[in-house]
């Protein structure tokens, strides 16, 4: 993962609102925008912002069916987070 994009992913995780979306679609139950109001009560123009940074940071991906936005956890970019992550924990030595 290049400095560019964690550091946009990271300042899109940064963001509580942002987190509370990520984990609700992250369980599955809720694909379309219209049914995250009831999980974080703001406006409307106010989650457009929010969804469109986790889009740009690839964090979700999105799609229209009908009327409706449905939103969905890109597998893959959580997977080059993990990845990252995982570069920074700190090699274990046996004593």
């Amino acid at each position: 993962m290049d400095t560019k994009s964690l550091v946009k992913l990271a300042k899109s995780l940064s963001d509580p609102t942002r987190l509370r979306l990520l984990q609700e679609i992250a369980k599955g139950d809720i694909t379309v925008c219209a049914d995250l109001f009831q999980y974080v009560p703001i406006s409307q123009p106010s989650m457009s912002q929010h969804l469109k940074a986790l889009c740009e940071a690839g964090l979700l991906e999105s799609h229209k069916e009908g009327r409706n936005m449905c939103m969905s956890i890109n597998a893959e970019k959580l997977k080059e987070l993990e990845d990252f992550l995982q570069l920074l924990k700190p090699a274990v030595t046996p004593r």
